[in-house]
C-alpha cells in the first residue's frame, strides 16, 4: 500500500516538476530579443573563444565541446541555458553577461555553425 501511494505522489508532482524546469524566463526574455551576429562575434570573442576557440572546434582533452557540433543539434533555449547557466566544465555567464549580450553570441552561434 505504501509503494501505491509513493508511486501515486511521485506521478502527481513529477509533471509540474518537468515543465517548471523547461520554464526559464530568462532564456525566454532572451530569446525575445533580435541578436546582433557582429556584436555577438564580439562578444564570442571575449567570453567564449578562450575554451572553444575562434573557429568553435574546442578542445575535447579539456572537456571544451566543439560549439560547430553541438550548435546543430541543440536548441536556442538549451544554448542560453547553458550560457547563463553552465555545464560541467562551463563557467556560468549569468552575471557577467547582459541579456542581450546572451542574444547576440546565440544569434553569433547560429551564423557561423547553425
Amino acid at each position: 500500500m505504501r509503494r501505491i501511494l509513493l508511486a501515486a505522489a511521485i506521478l502527481t508532482f513529477a509533471p509540474a516538476c518537468t515543465e517548471a524546469e523547461e520554464e526559464n524566463p530568462d532564456t525566454d526574455a532572451i530569446l525575445a530579443l533580435s541578436g546582433d551576429t557582429a556584436n555577438g562575434k564580439v562578444a564570442y570573442d571575449k567570453s567564449c573563444a578562450n575554451c572553444h576557440k575562434a573557429d568553435g572546434s574546442g578542445d575535447a582533452s579539456l572537456n571544451y565541446p566543439s560549439l560547430a557540433e553541438h550548435a546543430k543539434h541543440e536548441s536556442d533555449g538549451e544554448i542560453v541555458t547553458v550560457i547563463l547557466d553552465g555545464e560541467e566544465a562551463m563557467p556560468a555567464f549569468r552575471a557577467s553577461l547582459s541579456d542581450q549580450e546572451v542574444a547576440d553570441i546565440l544569434a553569433y552561434i547560429r551564423a557561423e555553425w547553425g
